[in-house]
């Protein structure tokens, strides 16, 4: 593969000319490089990496992937993940990875890590997008503060989480504050974490915005998602405020396929004057036997153009969403 480190004076630099993968250039990278941008192009590649992660024992201060000037977009369909590492990280347009999951923390196996915080900017293309990290096989990955930004030329073909992602029984991820920013066009958006087959994701508070030219085509969601028995994702707060357009738009979780969803306090949910979304519920989503989304207290407040106001969440295929207490308010009490 055709690998070329360039950065602005005072960065690294490298010809990686000679490097047969992502990786091996990775690998070259020094102590205290500051910021490394990566050039790569389609013309010279050799090998492609299944699954990157960037290297967090070199005091790297950003990492920014970016197409070789003038070339063609760069598609890269064999990456299956990338971990940051809390190495912010910038994955610039023109970068096509549409089914890679991008996490901000560590990716462990059975290990524990913890982060004080991350960065995502995504300004290209990408299946997959979770603030923190990846733990599997009874793992423990911690970032304390997440941040997620999708740019106005940015696309996740699939789902933004502000939390991680927990894998297995005896995983857990966990964050104290995610921030997920959303000027570009996703799927699903939300604030939350995910856990699967058995895992458990964790957030103290999460926090959603939209811009005006934002685009959500299916679902947004204040909290987190777990799928599938003994599944549980909790949150304490959460919070989305919405600018742009979105389809579906819940102040509280996603429960699908068994999974467990609990937002243990206040889910607040905003439609601003420049927003819109086709239904506004006041709840969770819960699909399929088994599934159970709890919600102690939602919040709605609706200043945009909203066509339905649902004061519960919603169900299907007789899984169970619960909302304790709701409270609406009138948008001029709160301007």
């Amino acid at each position: 593969m055709f690998v070329m480190f360039s950065a602005a004076a005072g960065d690294y630099f490298i010809d990686g000319s000679a490097y047969d993968s992502l990786t091996e250039a990775l690998d070259s990278v020094p102590q205290n490089p500051g910021a490394v941008t990566l050039k790569i192009s389609m013309d010279n590649i050799k090998e492609i990496d299944n699954k990157i992660h960037l290297p967090s024992d070199r005091n790297i201060k950003e990492f920014i992937l970016i197409k070789s000037d003038d070339s063609a977009d760069v598609s890269l369909p064999e990456i299956e993940r990338i971990c940051a590492n809390g190495v912010p990280l910038t994955i610039g347009e023109g970068i096509v990875l549409e089914y890679a999951s991008i996490y901000g923390g560590a990716c462990v196996s059975g290990k524990t890590a913890s982060l004080k915080s991350s960065s995502l900017t995504i300004s290209g293309t990408v299946g997959f997008v979770f603030g923190g990290g990846f733990a599997e096989n009874g793992g423990r990955s911690e970032v304390t503060e997440t941040s997620v930004t999708l740019t106005k030329t940015g696309t996740a073909y699939y789902e933004i989480f502000g939390g991680g992602h927990a894998f297995g029984r005896g995983s857990r991820v966990f964050s104290e504050n995610t921030a997920v920013q959303i000027e570009g066009t996703a799927d699903y958006v939300l604030g939350g974490g995910f856990a699967e087959a058995g895992g458990l994701s964790e957030c103290t508070q999460t926090n959603v915005t939209t811009s005006e030219e934002s685009g959500i085509s299916v679902a947004l969601f204040s909290g987190g998602s777990a799928s599938g028995k003994t599944s549980l994702s909790t949150v304490g707060n959460a919070k989305a405020v919405v600018s742009g357009k979105a389809n579906w738009a819940f102040s509280g979780d996603f429960a699908f396929g068994g999974g467990e969803t609990r937002l243990e306090h206040a889910s607040r949910l905003e439609i601003l004057p420049t927003g819109s979304a086709e239904i506004a519920y006041m709840g969770s989503f819960s699909s399929d036997t088994g599934s159970d989304a709890y919600v102690n207290t939602s919040e709605l407040m609706s200043c945009g153009q909203t066509g339905q106001i649902l004061q519960n969440g919603q169900s299907a295929n007789s899984g169970k969403v619960r909302t304790l207490v709701k409270a609406l308010f009138p948008c001029e009490d709160n301007e």
